[in-house]
């Protein structure tokens, strides 16, 4: 058996590495943390060695996705483990500075998953003092061909399914947060949002004036969603990758079922269900002037 925890790294494709480069630097407040022989840039939100990683490519767009794992089989076993899923894997060591091993496999809708036990701490300091500075990425959202499907898959491997909207966006999570994956039924493929988790709500507050001058705009929100209640904005990085920006999330108690109560909760206890678009998308009753979903 493995336990996936930890959504640890997301890898970007970058027309203008430069631009992306400045704006994961200046603007979110990564450091900087290791280039590959490739030209692939390496950023660390915290500790780790990476979380975001910029590959120069004639292509814009998510790569791949790195999440962390414990167990004590290895590595080899690991991956006989995950043949009893019809999930072919390949193994990889010294693929990535500062992981030495981990495996390769595709997901159903085919987007590039890798899982990793250990990573290197970095060896330079990860929060800086100016930028958004946020606590860490929080989750990832994925334009998906079948929702159900996606969510059946990543259940098999661990995640534990904690909410929908309808039948068309399902949220999904491994460890305590609300939800560390989210897959959404579309005509398209892509990621369609990656989401930075801040401290609280004068950190988003301080954060909103900080890309206003910056020449950084909204382009929904701040307002509280329905499922995982997280006070949310949204806005582009240079090259149209969504990046939201939220705090204030729900705590996911899986021994119990239910989220941690919180005073603005309608349901005691609040337990996984199923939201309509309407209640979901925003609490406070903001419009979205562009659709999200």
């Amino acid at each position: 058996m493995i336990n996936i925890f930890k959504l640890g790294y997301v890898e970007f494709n970058a027309k203008n590495l430069e631009e992306m480069k400045n704006y994961y630097s200046e603007i979110v407040g990564f450091t900087e943390s290791d280039q590959d022989e490739n030209g692939s840039v390496y950023f660390t939100s915290s500790t780790d060695h990476h979380n975001i990683v910029l590959s120069p490519s004639n292509q814009t767009g998510i790569k791949k996705v790195g999440f962390q794992y414990e167990s004590d089989l290895s590595i080899n076993e690991v991956a006989d483990y995950l043949k009893r899923f019809d999930i072919k894997t390949t193994i990889q060591f010294d693929a990535k500075p500062g992981v030495p091993e981990l495996i390769q496999f595709e997901d159903p809708e085919g987007y590039q998953i890798e899982l990793y036990q250990s990573m290197s701490m970095t060896k330079k300091p990860g929060y800086k003092s100016k930028g958004i500075v946020p606590n860490k990425i929080g989750h990832l959202s994925l334009r998906v061909k079948d929702a159900k499907k996606q969510v059946a898959f990543y259940e098999k491997i661990g995640f534990v399914n904690t909410d929908w909207i309808e039948d068309y966006f399902g949220f999904m999570t491994c460890n305590r947060d609300h939800h560390v994956l989210n897959f959404f039924t579309s005509e398209k493929k892509g990621m369609h949002h990656i989401a930075f988790e801040m401290r609280n709500y004068a950190h988003l507050v301080d954060t909103l004036d900080f890309l206003r001058l910056n020449g950084k705009h909204l382009e929904w929100g701040p307002s509280r969603h329905g499922a995982g209640h997280n006070i949310a904005c949204y806005h582009y990085d240079p090259e149209g990758n969504l990046i939201e920006l939220f705090t204030d999330a729900d705590v996911f108690i899986k021994e119990l079922g239910i989220f941690d109560p919180r005073p603005w909760h309608q349901d005691f206890p609040q337990k996984p269900k199923v939201w309509s678009t309407d209640e979901c998308l925003s609490l406070w009753g903001v419009d979205f002037e562009k659709a999200l979903v």
